[in-house]
């Protein structure tokens, strides 16, 4: 599931491929060393409770994950610019050949959403996606203004919908479980050297997500 830094195309690099196109490189080279991705067939794991198809999401975002008070997308980036909280997307993610990123994460959410609600009835997923796929884990964020390049709110549901036993991410770099509407939100990401140092213990490798284990 790739994130957005795999997705940027930075000025010094060799490889100048930029939106779709570098994605669909990430898929192939992923393809070559045997790794799913979104592109593929959703895996079904054997689990003791019950087959579970594994979905590997590419999904985005829309900007949707507004600061309080701010009502509209410009308004949001207004505010972020001027308390310098921009994300390094806004130069180095492009969306070609969509005219934007939430373009692109409109096409994304349409043809994910149809894969999902082709499952048989009453099937049990893992969604798993770059993004978190709700609002509240967002809540924490040193500075809220960085939510808007998070994820969208239009993925609310899809946890309960796609009868999720699980729903697993990164992005945040705050690795944690949380609980929404009943529904374990695990968050797997590493972060950085320089942010383990602030937290009691270094991450753990790899994470369990089922069978539930005691959270530390």
């Amino acid at each position: 599931m790739p994130g957005n830094h795999e997705l940027w195309t930075h000025r010094r690099e060799p490889l100048r491929l930029r939106g779709v196109e570098r994605y669909e490189h990430l898929v192939a080279m992923c393809r070559r060393l045997g790794v799913y991705t979104p592109e593929d067939s959703y895996p079904v794991w054997q689990y003791d409770a019950g087959p579970l198809v594994i979905a590997p999401l590419f999904l985005l975002y829309d900007y949707s994950f507004l600061p309080e008070g701010a009502t509209t997308k410009a308004e949001a980036l207004e505010r972020a610019y001027a308390a310098g909280i921009i994300a390094n997307d806004e130069s180095m993610l492009h969306a070609d050949p969509y005219p934007s990123k939430q373009a692109w994460c409109d096409a994304r959410l349409a043809s994910t959403e149809r894969r999902l609600a082709a499952l048989p009835a009453g099937t049990s997923t893992i969604l798993v996606n770059h993004f978190p796929l709700v609002r509240e884990p967002t809540r924490v964020l040193r500075y809220p203004a960085f939510a808007q390049w998070c994820g969208t709110v239009r993925t609310a549901d899809w946890p309960r919908r796609f009868n999720a036993a699980a729903v697993v991410y990164g992005h945040l770099h705050i690795p944690r479980t949380t609980w929404h509407d009943g529904i374990r939100h695990v968050e797997v990401s590493l972060g950085y050297p320089r942010e383990w140092r602030r937290r009691a213990a270094p991450p753990v490798i790899p994470r369990q997500i089922l069978p539930v284990l005691a959270e530390r």
